[in-house]
């Protein structure tokens, strides 16, 4: 495998990941919105992966 192929593999699955992890916060009301927020860790994987938490 080259570099440009694991680079484009990679790429792929963080770009799947953000996805999931957007709709997953998308599809909660704004309560559990604010509530899953304030766990640092998964704040922390919502940056890592750049989910948009803020609105």
């Amino acid at each position: 495998m080259t570099k440009e192929e694991l680079e484009t593999k990679t790429n792929n699955v963080i770009n799947e990941t953000r996805d999931a992890l957007q709709t997953m916060y998308d599809a909660l009301n704004h309560g559990q919105q604010k509530q899953i927020v304030k766990n640092e860790e998964v704040k922390a994987l919502f940056d890592r992966y750049g989910v948009s938490y803020t609105k």
